[in-house]
């Protein structure tokens, strides 16, 4: 009977054992991965937008009449005498090997009057000059150019002769 008692003890003890559930993991989904190639060399690349590049490659600029000592504009302004030159001085903050800059002068309709250039050379200022002696009374139009970028523009105007008297 002893025996009994004990096949019976341990069979109540196994049937009273808490059961766990293992819960196998969900199997991995399937990602798909898209590789892009980006090319070191862009002259094959193909383009489909242009970013503006705003990296700011003057310092100033100045339209006026009055030149200081050093040859750049003294004093803005945007109204001028007929036959009074008219300057343009552009201060870089960047001037490359190889850097061209220029004023392109324009009447009101926009045909070209003047566009003298320089060669920079590493020089950071450049003054252009307007002559205005040719240039009847209107609007015209200064377009100031680092390379072949355009940096500064301005309108401005030669007034009619005044009548003495």
């Amino acid at each position: 009977m002893r025996k009994l008692c004990v096949v019976v003890a341990l069979l109540s003890a196994f049937a009273c054992q808490k059961n766990e559930v293992v819960v196998q993991p969900a199997p991995p989904k399937k990602v798909k991965v898209k590789t892009v190639v980006v090319p070191t060399d862009a002259r094959n690349a193909k383009i489909k937008e242009v970013l503006p590049m705003e990296i700011p490659v003057l310092e100033r600029t100045s339209l006026g009449t009055k030149l200081a000592k050093d040859g750049t504009v003294y004093e803005s302004q945007d109204v001028f005498a007929p036959g009074q030159p008219v300057y343009v001085t552009m201060w870089l903050k960047e001037s490359p090997g190889g850097l061209q800059t220029s004023v392109l002068f324009t009447d009101v309709k926009g045909k070209r009057v003047d566009w003298p250039r320089k060669q920079m050379n590493g020089a950071k200022v450049a003054t252009f000059k307007l002559d205005t002696t040719k240039l009847g009374p209107g609007e015209y139009h200064a377009q100031a150019f680092w390379g072949m970028n355009i940096e500064a523009e301005y309108k401005f105007r030669i007034e009619a002769a005044k009548k003495k008297g």
